[in-house]
């Protein structure tokens, strides 16, 4: 028993934590999925990260959308592309940042909708965090 408790205290030592999460969190697949559920969340439910429903489009912009051949039953905050191509995530001592251009014209997107437009709603994170965790054990098995 007495081996066990050493190999333990000696395995905790090496395992560091945030050491682990920067690393893992730093792979560009970790980052491309995050990002791609929050730009399909917004395009295929129209929701923030709190799960809430974007403000509608106007009956305007409705008709624009129409006429571009764009979904107009929600908003998607998607027209040109650039909002969602400026998503970029930038690893943190403490995790992780997502960020994003919203000025579009003289429309910021932050203003108008609020900063939770990045992030995932709970069904979102809950995936992201099956496929999180999965990384984390396979890390963890490979400490000697």
């Amino acid at each position: 028993m007495d081996a066990l408790k050493l190999f333990l205290k000696n395995f905790i030592k090496r395992l560091n934590v945030d050491r682990l999460m920067a690393e893992i969190m730093s792979d560009e697949r970790m980052k491309s999925y995050f990002i791609e559920l929050n730009q399909e969340q917004l395009y295929e439910q129209g929701e923030d990260s709190l799960g809430q429903q974007l403000e509608p489009y106007t009956f305007a912009t409705v008709a624009i959308k129409r006429r571009k051949g764009q979904r107009s039953d929600r908003t998607t905050l998607k027209d040109t592309g650039a909002f969602y191509k400026s998503f970029k995530i930038t690893i943190t001592s403490g995790g992780f940042i997502l960020d994003a251009d919203g000025q579009k014209e003289e429309t910021n997107l932050f203003d108008r909708y609020g900063v939770d437009i990045l992030g995932l709603n709970s069904i979102n994170m809950y995936q992201y965090q099956q496929i999180l965790a999965r990384e984390i054990r396979n890390k963890i098995l490979q400490i000697n």
